[in-house]
């Protein structure tokens, strides 16, 4: 920070000599006039560095000690545009830089939006295109209060956004949730079925009436909560029926069937070392590129060097570095231990996607077997994983009550 003040402020390199350095050290400090780097060469000789504007202060000072003050070296601003000043043409593009610069501090080169999973960036950027939010636009055109509203109007299941600026780049966090209906209705009565065939596990009943216990199969389709209450009086007798959303937690047990097969044999690619770099610069929505386009045998790579004076100071620049190096196909086979791996990855990553769904793996069945031509993984996984689907619930239609003996009729 201090040779960032230095340099815009100018600066001078002083060598003081003379019999009273320490009475000119004291008026200087009683005048406030700072000295940098304060260092004795000799007895009576000391290199200092001082302000350029602190410079011409020192007259009086030197007139009443009488020391020599020699000017060794001048760095900053100031003297760079003093030294160039009849160079018209590099003042000009100093002066249209800076104007540049604070052109492109006054809009929003960068949007960037964190914590969507539902909807996609490229979703919500296209909505902010459609509204006038549009990377470029000027600052003050930005209102981050109706920005984070039309969000939340636009998008249900985002339930609070976050719109700041900071610097080039608008800052848009989301969170998203299941927004409850302001007048939540009471749900419609309905069963609990099974979708799957499977043994029943474990079974929390909130609401209904449960059907099956832990330990016994049930069918697909098969009730397995049932949203109709038999109401009985002390005599144990069913006077009524109540229909009731069925409520449960229930885990089945079932197996799942696995299939995977693959080639042994499978091309591959070895490089060379014949290798082709060509650069290309984005200005805007404008691209320019000395790369010549996609070739056989050929594979690029494009890394991308976004253009920043700071971390929030973005410019609508970015910078491409397209590397190209040429392949040859040859076919290969994949040895035993190879396709195993190959085989086991593969699993692993379908046991992965039913762990994401909650699905539970109790017992792996699945053996992996090579021959000539082909490796093959089959066999069955089995998996504890929650059910329950809900549907209507038959209601029985009420029965006209017969009069008995000693019952008059009206």
């Amino acid at each position: 920070m201090k040779k960032i003040l230095h340099f815009f402020k100018g600066y001078l390199c002083l060598s003081i000599e003379g019999e009273q350095i320490e009475r000119f050290l004291n008026l200087c400090k009683c005048q406030e006039i700072i000295l940098h780097k304060i260092i004795w060469t000799g007895k009576k000789k000391i290199h200092v560095e001082i302000f350029y504007k602190d410079f011409f202060r020192l007259t009086s000072i030197h007139r009443k000690t009488g020391v020599h003050i020699h000017i060794i070296k001048k760095s900053g601003l100031p003297f760079f545009f003093f030294q160039n000043r009849n160079r018209k043409g590099f003042v000009a593009g100093m002066i249209f830089c800076i104007l540049l610069l604070v052109f492109l501090s006054t809009h929003v080169w960068n949007i960037n939006i964190e914590g969507n999973i539902r909807y996609t960036t490229p979703e919500i950027l296209e909505f902010l295109e459609k509204n006038g939010v549009v990377h470029g636009m000027a600052k003050g055109k930005v209102n981050c209060y109706e920005l984070a509203a039309m969000i939340r109007k636009e998008y249900p299941q985002i339930t609070w956004v976050s719109a700041k600026l900071m610097g080039t780049r608008l800052f848009l966090n989301i969170q998203e949730g299941k927004k409850k209906p302001p007048n939540p209705q009471k749900e419609k009565p309905c069963d609990l079925i099974s979708e799957t065939e499977g043994t029943v596990i474990k079974m929390i009943t909130r609401a209904g009436t449960p059907l099956v216990k832990p330990g016994e199969k049930c069918e697909p389709k098969e009730t397995l909560v049932s949203g109709k209450i038999a109401i009985v009086n002390d005599a144990q007798e069913i006077v009524r029926y109540e229909y009731v959303a069925a409520d449960a937690d229930i885990y089945i047990q079932h197996p799942v069937s696995y299939y995977y097969e693959f080639p042994l044999a499978y091309e591959n690619k070895i490089f060379q070392k014949k290798e082709k770099t060509s650069y290309g610069i984005r200005v805007g929505p404008l691209y320019f590129s000395t790369y010549g386009g996609d070739k056989k045998d050929w594979e690029t790579v494009t890394e991308t060097y976004p253009v920043c004076i700071t971390e929030n100071f973005r410019l609508p620049f970015d910078l491409y570095r397209i590397t190209s190096r040429k392949y040859k196909k040859t076919k290969a086979v994949y040895s035993r231990q190879e396709a195993k791996v190959i085989a086991w990855k593969h699993l692993q990553a379908f046991e992965e996607k039913l762990m994401e769904k909650g699905v539970q793996i109790s017992e792996n069945n699945v053996k992996i077997e090579i021959n000539h031509t082909a490796c093959i993984s089959k066999g069955k996984l089995t998996v504890v994983e929650k059910t329950g689907k809900k549907v209507p619930v038959q209601q029985d239609e009420p029965q006209e009550r017969t009069a008995t003996d000693g019952e008059q009729r009206y």
